[in-house]
């Protein structure tokens, strides 16, 4: 009975140590916007998949509006490369995410969806 009682508050510990390191893990994994700004750093063009009239409400500096319908029309019609580094954002992450994959099913290869425009501007200085 008492091994049974060992072995049970070894494997509680074990457990325990893996929960301990899988928070700790995941608290030092960087956030999409903190991806993105590194990525903007190391001179990404910046894009807003917003309308015009949320990019026209505040943008981040240097972005360029590209309403995520019309992204893969818009790369093509600025001869954009393929293997640019483009970090992509809107409001939520949504039509930013909607934006990179038609442009990933175009050929583009270097994208990274930062998330919402709050979201960036919230994490731009950390």
């Amino acid at each position: 009975m008492k091994q049974l009682s060992l072995l049970v508050s070894a494997l509680a510990l074990l457990g325990a140590s893996s929960i301990f390191n899988h928070v700790t893990a995941t608290e030092n994994t960087p956030t999409r916007e903190h991806i993105a700004w590194q990525n903007i750093q190391q001179g990404a063009l910046i894009i807003d998949a917003r309308t015009a009239k949320e990019y026209a409400n505040g943008h981040i500096a240097g972005a360029v509006n590209i309403p995520f319908d019309i992204a893969v029309k818009q790369f093509n019609a600025l001869s954009i490369s393929k293997d640019r580094q483009v970090v992509l954002y809107c409001r939520s992450g949504n039509r930013s995410g909607k934006a990179l994959a038609s442009l990933e099913k175009a050929g583009y290869t270097n994208l990274h969806n930062g998330g919402g425009f709050e979201g960036m501007m919230a994490q731009k200085n950390k």
